[in-house]
């Protein structure tokens, strides 16, 4: 025990002192640590400290591993609804038109964010919701969001190639369907079963080409798109673990 007062609220009287750096604490600043009690200020040095446990594909385990997830299923409704209740030419600004497409090049990304039909945005965001939390796990929030966001623009620039210069498309699904194929090659890669996968791949190829105003062109875009990325990223991971363990 001290007389001396806390050294953060010099009217309090200290009743330890911090383990670390020895400077007197009191209760309200008091940390429980290996040995002792740490005052608030080496308490939080050592958490940032710390390590930070990531997974075999780079990703940095969190307490919350969807935000990126529970953020993209939450724009696509917060369009639906505004495509719904305001003015039509929200609709028309969005979607993927490949003549205006170089003058107006937000449409790349923004006709993946926009839905018009009910069951075209469940069906979606369902696939999102499912496929979306393992992946951001494995890979993190930041080549999560890479990879969502590199696939929707694959599937729109396979559009603006591939599809009638006067067509229009959205939807979110070349951006599913580049998580299909990014879970497709990860899953190849550790061994595990993608026969499930692969039906789905097949099931979706050819409703897309049996069902009118379907864009083939759009799911074959994201699909490859997502599938190299995640070839890149299992190649940076290895490369990285190999100096690792030659270090």
């Amino acid at each position: 025990m001290t007389d001396t007062v806390c050294y953060r609220h010099p009217d309090r009287p200290a009743g330890v002192r911090c383990q670390r750096c020895d400077r007197p604490i009191c209760p309200s600043c008091m940390n429980s640590a290996a040995v002792g009690f740490q005052c608030p200020t080496c308490f939080n040095e050592g958490v940032r400290s710390v390590p930070r446990t990531r997974t075999s594909l780079g990703g940095i385990q969190r307490a919350n591993q969807s935000v990126v997830t529970y953020t993209i299923l939450a724009l696509n409704v917060l369009v639906f609804i505004a495509v719904h209740v305001g003015s039509p030419k929200i609709l028309q600004d969005l979607v993927m038109v490949p003549v205006l497409t170089e003058s107006e090049p937000w449409r790349l990304l923004t006709s993946a964010f926009t839905h018009v039909q009910i069951f075209h945005i469940f069906s979606n965001l369902f696939m999102l919701w499912q496929l979306g939390p393992p992946l951001e796990q494995m890979l993190g929030r930041l080549r999560f969001t890479v990879l969502y966001l590199l696939s929707a623009l694959g599937g729109s620039v396979a559009v603006w190639i591939l599809a009638a210069p006067g067509s229009a498309t959205l939807g979110a699904s070349g951006a599913v369907l580049g998580l299909v194929g990014a879970l497709l090659v990860i899953s190849r890669a550790r061994g595990l079963d993608i026969t499930w996968i692969i039906a789905y791949v097949a099931i979706t190829a050819v409703l897309s080409f049996a069902i009118p105003n379907v864009s083939w062109q759009g799911h074959l875009g994201g699909f490859i798109v997502g599938a190299a990325l995640a070839w890149i990223f299992l190649q940076l991971s290895n490369h990285k673990r190999r100096n690792k363990q030659a270090a």
